[in-house]
């Protein structure tokens, strides 16, 4: 019978404290709607500033033009209809926000109120938007912010807003591009934290992805952590930590070669072959590939290394070095259609992941750069 396992020690706390991060360090869309061309001049300097990826949301083009008291009659009248729950069409729609970490929203004031067409796409696209980091920026002729802060507080409750709205009123028109970035120095975004990981055997290095859960929450806030680990049962090595961490126990029927499993609150467990079970454990992560890692781990005691593996642009397999391996792996997602959402496989930082990222993968190895 497997020998017990003792609990001990602290619980680790979930909110501890982020690196904040400029929208620079971010991956940022800017997203706008113009209709007289100040807003998009404000968009476009605020991209530029910031490395954003543009977006502009299109109205159905039903709108009068040029500007008139005709034209906020109009909108007047849609608003009536969008509080009615009538909400006009619009041109732009977006699948997934998963390849931006911070969202600014860049939008005119009409009557008091956001713009329609703006209003609008936040409306169609609030579930997306959950949990987003979320600046605001406005123009207007001349009246404050406060209507379009509330719109947009109203339509995205489940957003992060971050910083003060920035205010560009008809006097400040020529003080775009110094009130930008201006703007931008003030707002702290916080870091996305990765959920890669690296675990080191000797000079062996694999990848490895921790699991979307409290537990790993908790340990990769002790990461980097290197441990003496023990043998059991010729399938796994483990290691009893100083530290308890969160349990949320399954039976997962089937053990795999690489899971990275808790036992208990503070037993870290390291499996190199895969077989069933019926025990309980708590799932922190995995090795993506666990090809080599038996060998590697030998038969006996082994010092095993557990660390964060920060994003780096080209390496698409985490292994903390650009290589040929990195195209390989970027072409198999790519064949496979995969969602690829990893800002290191984005190589040209263009928000989106096909293959001129392969290409300029290449180019970037055979360069050296």
């Amino acid at each position: 019978m497997r020998k017990s396992f003792f609990l001990f020690v602290l619980l680790m706390l979930m909110c501890a404290t982020c690196k904040a991060a400029t929208a620079s360090e971010m991956r940022t869309l800017v997203v706008y709607y113009t209709y007289s061309g100040v807003t998009e001049e404000l968009a476009q300097e605020i991209a530029d500033n910031c490395g954003g990826t543009l977006l502009q949301v299109e109205d159905h083009g039903n709108y009068p033009r040029p500007e008139s008291q005709t034209t906020y009659n109009y909108a007047n009248n849609e608003r009536s209809q969008i509080n009615a729950g009538n909400w006009p069409e619009i041109k732009t729609s977006v699948e997934s926000f998963d390849a931006w970490d911070a969202i600014i929203i860049c939008t005119p004031l009409w009557n008091g109120k956001m713009a329609n067409p703006m209003l609008t796409f936040l409306h169609n696209h609030a579930d997306k938007l959950n949990h987003k980091q979320v600046a605001l920026a406005v123009t207007s002729w001349s009246s404050g912010p406060n209507g379009v802060v509330t719109d947009a507080h109203n339509t995205l409750p489940n957003s992060s807003f971050i910083g003060t709205t920035l205010h560009i009123n008809y006097q400040h028109r020529d003080d775009i591009p110094e009130m930008a970035v201006e703007w931008l120095n003030t707002l702290d975004f916080e870091l996305p934290k990765t959920n890669k990981m690296r675990v080191i055997v000797g000079d062996k290095v694999f990848p490895a992805t921790l699991a979307d859960n409290y537990t790993a929450e908790e340990f990769r806030e002790l990461l980097p952590l290197t441990f003496n680990m023990a043998e059991l049962n010729g399938n796994e090595k483990y290691y009893y930590m100083s530290n308890n961490l969160t349990v949320d126990e399954a039976v997962p029927d089937m053990i795999h070669a690489g899971d990275i499993m808790l036992y208990g609150r503070n037993c870290l467990v390291l499996f190199y072959d895969t077989f069933e079970t019926s025990y309980a454990y708590t799932r922190i992560g995995a090795i993506n590939d666990p090809t080599g890692l038996a060998e590697a781990l030998g038969s006996g005691q082994a010092t095993v290394t557990f660390e964060l593996a920060e994003d780096i642009i080209g390496d698409v397999d985490g292994d903390g070095k650009i290589a040929i391996s990195d195209v390989t792996t970027l072409i198999d997602l790519l064949l496979n259609g995969d969602d690829i959402n990893d800002k290191s496989a984005d190589v040209n930082q263009d928000g989106s992941v096909n293959i001129s990222d392969a290409t300029d993968l290449v180019d970037l190895i055979l360069n050296g750069n």
